[in-house]
């Protein structure tokens, strides 16, 4: 064959490679997985976009919304997460971030503070709750978003951000320059003695020091004498499983099975014992813990092992029921996958998650606050889904941690009008119009507690409040709930005059689950009389 019809035939048996190479998916696309042709066709739509579409495109935006709306189409828990996103979950999980140290939401516009960290350069430098942001880095802070003012705030350590406040009651706004600093996040809100005896402590999350800060409240509160304990896990939505079997460990002896995880791969089937994380003393007294629609995840893990051993008496209203196990895959651009991988299963046998399928998000997440809804699935459930504990006792799976004993928030305020006003920040609203006249009651907390009564013009303050952000309250209901409201705008002011650890000191002094529970520790103690 002459040398140029050989360098023409090669060269027409490259085009035809490249052609297949091109095309073979759309040649043989019937013989794909379903997996192979939904990545194709993505992947074609995005071609013919690029190469036809007559604007620009966000080619990020485009990609991040395509990956969320196939992960939504799985579980309501697999989820796309943005470099961000992924920055945020990290800083929480490891207990620490670098910053100024305060905790804010956005009211009429502007960032305002909520509260102030102990210790933080916002404490140093003298800020207090209800300052507003006007101006950060000599840039407006009028309707910035709630992502954007992280961004701003946070920082190296060090390194400083200037900031304009307009404080309540001052006549001119002033500049402060604020060095950031490492803020601790803890995981325990409060801890204290709630009688003689009786110990009591609060855990929001479970994160990397959660285990090291629960074993130093066990210790101070075992040193002031208590006998016997009530751990919070409500509006606990998890976090990290092997700090969650480690606090499980601290009141259960012996090498026992706190949960297992079952999924597709083999490799995904996991088996968490006590000893494998345990850290810290064993305990042996008297348990109570308290749970509420908001326990999820590696709270519910910690509930249902101690349920299922009989360890610790369940109190309060049933858990979210949040049994997926998720691993997080990175992007090239550091995003990250959050996806579904394998169930979460007590020692008894129960499958924490509750039913998903053929529900919207918003339907999922909503649902367990209806009480009609809730009650068909409870009745569901203990037909269908009973298993025991090591003593016998009856329990039940697929929907969440079911409590011994059952208390309801509070008996008249239905929890859907309440989490309006919290969510809506009427409460502290209220106080801020108020802390002008109400700062003569700063100098002195046990004074406060003692002799401060919130009036019914405070009152009126908070109706007018809620009418503006379109919550109906009439003076019925007013009348009807004026006591809990009354106690809750008490609370609001500990607040902001002195703190978080003040809020949740007096929070509980309106909780009639917490009240309540107290009584129940006979029932703990009998759990105990047989061993563990």
């Amino acid at each position: 064959m002459p040398k140029r019809t050989r360098f023409l035939f090669f060269v027409l048996i490259v085009v035809l490679l490249v052609v297949i190479h091109n095309n073979y998916k759309y040649v043989f696309y019937n013989y794909l997985s379903p997996a192979e042709q939904s990545a194709y066709k993505l992947e074609r739509t995005f071609k013919v976009i690029d190469r036809y579409y007559v604007d620009s495109v966000d080619w990020q935006s485009a990609a991040d919304k395509a990956i969320s709306g196939a992960l939504r189409t799985l579980d309501p828990h697999s989820v796309y997460m943005s470099p961000e996103q992924v920055k945020r979950a990290l800083e929480d999980f490891e207990g620490h971030y670098y910053g100024i140290g305060i905790q804010f939401d956005i009211i009429n516009d502007y960032p305002t503070v909520v509260s102030v960290f102990p210790g933080s350069p916002s404490a140093r430098a003298g800020l207090q709750a209800g300052d507003q942001f006007i101006e950060i880095e000599g840039q407006s802070a009028y309707k910035i978003s709630m992502d954007e003012v992280p961004k701003k705030l946070k920082g190296p350590k060090g390194t400083r951000v200037k900031v304009k406040i307009r404080r309540p009651f001052m006549d001119e706004p002033f500049e402060v320059t604020l060095i950031r600093d490492e803020i601790p996040i803890t995981t325990v809100n409060t801890y204290f003695k709630a009688d003689s005896i009786t110990g009591y402590v609060w855990i929001n999350r479970f994160a990397f020091t959660t285990s090291e800060e629960l074993e130093a409240a066990l210790l101070e509160l075992e040193e002031a004498g208590i006998k016997q304990l009530i751990l919070d896990l409500r509006d606990n939505g998890g976090g990290l499983l092997r700090q969650a079997v480690s606090v499980v460990g601290k009141f259960i002896e012996g090498n026992k099975l706190v949960v297992y995880t079952r999924g597709r791969l083999k490799s995904f089937n996991e088996k968490y014992y006590t000893e494998d994380y345990r850290d810290g003393k064993v305990r042996d007294y008297p348990l109570i813990v308290l749970i509420n629609h908001n326990t999820a995840s590696a709270s519910e893990i910690v509930a249902g092992a101690l349920q299922d051993y009989d360890r610790a008496l369940i109190v309060g209203t049933r858990s979210f029921g949040k049994g997926l196990v998720q691993n997080e895959f990175e992007l090239p651009d550091q995003s990250r996958i959050r996806l579904t991988i394998a169930k979460y299963y007590t020692p008894s046998g129960r499958l924490i998650q509750r039913p998903y399928k053929n529900k919207s998000a918003r339907e999922y997440f909503t649902e367990v606050w209806d009480d009609s809804l809730e009650q068909e699935l409870a009745d569901s459930l203990q037909k269908t889904h009973v298993y025991y504990t090591s003593k016998g006792r009856k329990v039940f799976g697929g929907g969440g941690i079911h409590p011994d004993v059952e208390i309801v928030f509070t008996d008249s305020l239905h929890a859907k009008w309440m989490m309006q006003l919290l969510e809506k920040r009427v409460f502290f609203k209220t106080i801020l119009q108020w802390a002008g006249k109400l700062k003569r009651w700063s100098a002195d907390f046990n004074k406060f507690e003692k002799d401060f009564k919130v009036s019914d013009k405070m009152l009126a303050t908070l109706k007018r409040i809620a009418q503006e952000e379109n919550i109906k309250l009439s003076q019925s209901e007013i009348n009807r709930e004026q006591n809990y409201l009354k106690q809750r705008l008490k609370v609001e002011a500990a607040r902001y005059f002195w703190g978080m650890s003040a809020f949740y000191r007096m929070l509980l002094k309106t909780d009639r689950q917490f009240k309540e529970t107290m009584r129940y520790f006979e029932q703990a103690k009998a759990l105990l009389k047989n061993g563990n």
